[in-house]
């Protein structure tokens, strides 16, 4: 083969793979759908004379389609009047000025991006001690996120993040429930105590003062 020739076969084959690529490309951004949203719950801090209750949550979106978080939101797992406990969320500020999720929600994930979450509620030490648990001597603290996919699909996520460790009725620390992501886009109703799972990566850092 002549080298105009090869030169010519050269060229060709170079269009023909970016024709491939720009296939490809449009592919995956209009025709292939892939919805993936996960949580991981990165700090628990309770400052529990000051009843200032503070979480951190990273959400990643490694889809090629955005989501929505609806309600991302601490809660305290109590009877509160109930016959049966549940997860009751928190929802009073710690300052007028603080918001109780920053960025605030609603908000959307963009399709490969990663959001934090700061939540920021009171939680007076008092109720958080008379809270009902399965354990004596323990109170459980969770999180509970309402998410929607690019398809308008709900999901309601539930589950326990740290369990709060009394002595004589008063809180004297806490350790983490939680080991791993939960996915965004699967409803679970997590009850305490929460994951059987040892220490890893995905542990939370989890703190709280002792109630004095």
């Amino acid at each position: 083969m002549s080298s105009e020739g090869r030169e010519r076969a050269f060229t060709s084959t170079i269009a023909i793979l970016a024709l491939v690529v720009s296939g490809l490309g449009f592919y995956r951004s209009y025709i292939y759908k892939d919805q993936s949203l996960y949580l991981t719950v990165t700090e628990v801090s309770y400052m529990t004379n000051a009843g200032g209750l503070y979480m951190t949550v990273a959400f990643s979106n490694a889809g090629n389609r955005d989501a929505a978080l609806l309600r991302v939101e601490p809660a305290l797992w109590s009877r509160h009047g109930k016959a049966d406990p549940e997860w009751v969320p928190l929802n009073r500020k710690v300052a007028p000025t603080i918001p109780l999720a920053n960025p605030r929600v609603p908000t959307i994930v963009k399709a490969g991006g990663l959001e934090l979450v700061t939540l920021a509620v009171q939680l007076e030490p008092d109720d958080a001690e008379a809270a009902t648990s399965i354990t004596p001597g323990t109170a459980y603290l969770g999180l509970r996120v309402a998410t929607m996919n690019s398809d308008g699909n709900l999901y309601f996520v539930q589950h326990p993040v740290a369990r709060l460790t009394l002595d004589d009725g008063k809180i004297v620390g806490a350790e983490p429930t939680i080991h791993r992501s939960l996915s965004g886009f699967v409803s679970l109703a997590g009850a305490p105590p929460g994951d059987q799972l040892q220490s890893n990566e995905k542990t939370p850092f989890v703190w709280a003062d002792r109630h004095y």
